[in-house]
């Protein structure tokens, strides 16, 4: 392929399962296999989310982990997790990519992809107008909330360590934020 060119989903879409990049402004980007702790935390922040779904159907979140989302013809992405308002959207697609904007993403930082999620796809879900995007460290242990205020990420807090409290845009559910990290040794 051109490396010139800009990279639409017709790029990827017959690529082996293991190839599949995330696209962003029309670049191929390829991740590295998750470390065990960011599979775990993954795994409890989902956990702690699951009351967000409520059963009448109507109201709450649907939250995914890893989906492939169609931003725009040039940026294909896989965020850790992401989640839609049901009032938005009444049922989740199957769709390979969905092609229906998060309300929310949610990025686990790793050694490798810090850069990447901080800088170009970060941009990408801002352009995307996402409003709402998680960066979670646990190296750091940390939430970083960040809202879009007209394109541009403005911080709205940063919490850490046994910080339990509700982080927009989940107002009505209060989350340990410690208990999202893997025990450290010693």
């Amino acid at each position: 392929m051109d490396g010139a060119r800009l990279w639409t989903w017709e790029d990827i879409v017959h690529l082996p399962e293991h190839q599949q990049p995330e696209i962003v402004s029309g670049k191929p980007y390829y991740r590295a296999v998750p470390r065990a702790r960011h599979g775990s935390t993954c795994v409890e922040l989902a956990a702690e989310l699951r009351p967000l779904r409520r059963r009448d159907g109507k109201t709450g979140w649907w939250i995914a982990i890893e989906p492939a989302v169609r931003l725009n013809q040039h940026a294909i992405v896989g965020p850790d997790l992401a989640g839609w308002r049901k009032e938005r959207l009444a049922e989740l697609p199957d769709d390979w990519p969905l092609d229906i904007r998060p309300d929310w993403v949610c990025e686990v930082l790793s050694p490798s992809n810090a850069w990447y999620d901080r800088g170009p796809k970060a941009r990408a879900y801002a352009d995307a107008q996402i409003p709402w995007y998680w960066l979670v460290d646990p190296d750091q242990r940390t939430v970083e909330v960040l809202e879009n205020r007209d394109g541009r990420w403005t911080v709205v807090g940063c919490y850490h360590g046994e910080d339990k409290l509700a982080l927009p845009p989940f107002d009505d559910l209060e989350i340990a934020v410690g208990e999202l990290f893997a025990p450290r040794a010693g």
